[in-house]
């Protein structure tokens, strides 16, 4: 018991004395934190299926007092399968939220784009260092989307959008590593914050509906479809798009990076206008989804991203 505790002590020592605000130069062998995060998610996703989704999501779809029934047979067994996928997700999306926020909320560059170009000091893109604590975020955000291409061919409910969201999650992780590795991680960082705030309020509708509550998976998205205009159809393009299309050039040294800076900005911006795609594509699906539950007079039909039925599911 006492080596337990001086493991913990030597543990909590080693952590204050980490200083998340010491900046340096983003390198690509940051990532070999990768491996260790891609290998966390799907082990917390493993317990937290085991012991907590699976109990709550019987509670919730079968009602108090009904955990035990029988949920074998093919409708009850996807049910459960979807709400836990989705409680997951939920979580991750939220905790991805909380954690870009925090570290990004006190930057001149959260409210101001110009400043994603600019400082430390008199530091301009490319040369920019970055603190730690920004660092860290972008491990976790790559380790799970790394984690995602496989638990998509592996773990999930196989969707009609099986394709899509491959080629999503695929180059989600090529976008977080090259916006690290050619120092557009600010920019990055507030990317991120943008789309996970949307994807909170579409796992919480997915929940709501498979557990039968329809007045609260109608608002949930409600607040999703607002949060996707907002965010991903209006600030995304006219603000963050604008600014690395347009702001960036203002302050590169064209003399002291007249390869690099071209390269960096070409190949960066060409994945951030092939993301603006895919989310006008999206917005296509969602637009059917809102006029359906319009015409439903407020009930939510089916999932967003609806389920393929010719197609199989994998097991968990």
């Amino acid at each position: 018991m006492m080596k337990v505790m001086g493991w913990i002590e030597e543990l909590v020592l080693f952590s204050s004395s980490i200083d998340l605000h010491n900046e340096s130069y983003p390198h690509y062998h940051d990532f070999i934190l990768l491996p260790f995060f891609a290998l966390f998610f799907p082990s917390v996703r493993f317990l937290l299926d085991t012991f907590i989704f699976e109990k709550v999501a019987k509670r919730l779809i079968f009602g108090k007092g009904n955990e035990m029934l029988d949920f074998q047979t093919d409708e009850r067994r996807k049910k459960i399968k979807k709400f836990k996928e989705s409680a997951w997700k939920c979580l991750y999306f939220l905790s991805a939220e909380i954690l870009a926020l925090s570290v990004t909320y006190d930057e001149p560059w959260f409210t101001n784009t110009s400043h994603f170009w600019v400082g430390p000091g008199t530091q301009l893109w490319p040369d920019q260092k970055i603190k730690l604590k920004l660092k860290l975020v972008y491990m976790y955000a790559a380790g799970f989307y790394t984690y995602s291409i496989f638990a998509l061919i592996f773990w999930e409910t196989r969707r009609s959008d099986f394709g899509v969201s491959m080629g999503h999650h695929v180059a989600t992780v090529i976008l977080i590593v090259l916006s690290y590795i050619f120092r557009f991680a600010r920019v990055g960082s507030v990317v991120l914050a943008i789309h996970d705030a949307s994807d909170v309020f579409l796992e919480i509708g997915k929940m709501s509906k498979y557990s039968g509550a329809e007045t609260m998976a109608s608002f949930a998205f409600i607040l999703f479809v607002l949060s996707w205009i907002i965010l991903r159809l209006i600030y995304y393009p006219f603000w963050i798009l604008w600014s690395t299309s347009y702001e960036v050039l203002l302050t590169l040294d064209k003399e002291k990076h007249p390869r690099d800076g071209p390269i960096y900005y070409y190949v960066f911006n060409s994945l951030l206008y092939c993301l603006l795609v895919l989310h006008i594509y999206w917005w296509v699906l969602i637009f059917r989804m809102l006029v359906k539950q319009i015409q439903a007079r407020g009930k939510l039909s089916e999932d967003v991203r609806s389920d393929s039925d010719s197609e199989d599911e994998h097991e968990d």
